[in-house]
């Protein structure tokens, strides 16, 4: 991210389509039961889009990339100034995490610090990546669903911890139904389920609520605005999903979400290698993702029958409604020649890498 991104402030344009993003989410349902029908995934749609898949390496992935590099940090400022955005983040991220998004920086906590003997403190970070719900390596068929736009953005928690994934959802959906869906998928347009979350955040709370004075009580002392009515029972239907601590994705898909992360490790660069990895993660995430997707969803290249029927039951939607904003990458400024001593940088916290997914 540019300096100039971080002190600009986000125009009209990403003002709008924020508001916009957050009246679609309200609007996806207005029953809150919707919240808690899956267990495994509270608070999440499938939404289906027909599609074709995108060549990782090639040009236009990459400008897709380049577009969305250059709105991220107008994203997370206007999302962090709506009112509804605030408080949700606040609920979400904490003051911290709304601090960075402010300064257009994806969000990043500090858990907790340790400190043994004579060894250095050790802090874990919590950290978390914008989401595209569309992922940037597909192409929509519909102009409905346009990849770089809020309305296809969420802010998902993306924390490693070796083994242990449970704070991990960001890979768990890739994991289990965008990379299965993907991988080997025929070169014409299928339809693809791609998780929707009903929040703008993911997970939406860190934290249960058992009633609304409680979250208002929470809210008050964040310092956030309070939130309308539609998200107070949105907030205490995810709560009561998870029965009111903290959402942990599921021991049994902590290895398909691990084997998800170690695609973009160093040591697993190899294009051969990288490809046996992702065969091998394809095969095993489709046995777990025909436990969720509907008949004729595709599976490792292979379609699922008619007379196929989940084991679990997830809401399905399908997005039909053009977003009424447009948003634009600011065009790229121009280098000249300059007189000027640099300027020492200043000392930022490393900004997360955003993988090829």
């Amino acid at each position: 991210m540019n300096r100039a991104s971080q002190s600009s402030a986000p125009g009209p344009e990403m003002v709008n389509a924020v508001a916009e993003m957050l009246r679609n989410l309200e609007q996806i349902s207005d029953d809150p039961s919707i919240v808690g029908q899956c267990p495994e995934l509270p608070g999440i749609v499938l939404d289906k889009v027909f599609a074709t898949c995108l060549d990782r390496e090639g040009p236009e992935y990459a400008q897709v990339n380049r577009d969305y590099q250059a709105l991220r940090a107008h994203y997370f400022k206007a999302l962090a100034a709506h009112p509804v955005g605030r408080a949700l983040a606040a609920l979400a991220v904490g003051s911290a995490g709304v601090e960075l998004m402010e300064l257009g920086r994806p969000p990043a906590v500090v858990a907790e610090v340790r400190s043994s003997g004579s060894r250095p403190a050790r802090r874990r970070r919590e950290s978390y990546n914008c989401h595209h719900i569309v992922p940037k390596s597909i192409r929509p068929q519909s102009d409905a669903v346009p990849v770089n736009h809020p309305t296809n953005f969420v802010v998902a928690k993306t924390t490693r911890c070796g083994l242990d994934q449970s704070e991990n959802p960001h890979h768990f959906w890739h994991s289990l139904f965008l990379h299965p869906q993907t991988h080997n998928a025929p070169a014409e347009p299928i339809p693809i389920y791609v998780v929707r979350p009903i929040f703008p955040f993911y997970p939406p709370i860190t934290q249960g609520f058992r009633t609304v004075e409680e979250l208002r009580k929470k809210l008050a002392a964040l310092g956030a605005p309070q939130l309308p009515e539609v998200w107070e029972t949105r907030i205490l239907e995810f709560s009561k999903a998870t029965r009111h601590k903290t959402y942990a994705v599921p021991k049994e898909f902590h290895e398909i979400t691990r084997m998800f992360g170690d695609l973009y490790k160093a040591q697993n660069k190899d294009p051969a290698l990288n490809q046996q990895m992702r065969s091998s993660l394809a095969e095993q995430g489709a046995q777990l993702a025909a436990d969720f997707l509907p008949a004729g969803a595709y599976v490792n290249g292979k379609q699922l029958p008619p007379d196929h029927k989940p084991r679990k039951s997830i809401p399905v939607i399908e997005s039909q409604k053009k977003p009424e904003t447009v948003v634009q990458p600011p065009p790229a400024r121009r280098k000249g020649r300059s007189t000027k001593r640099p300027l020492q940088k200043p000392a930022f916290q490393p900004q997360p890498k955003h993988q090829k997914v």
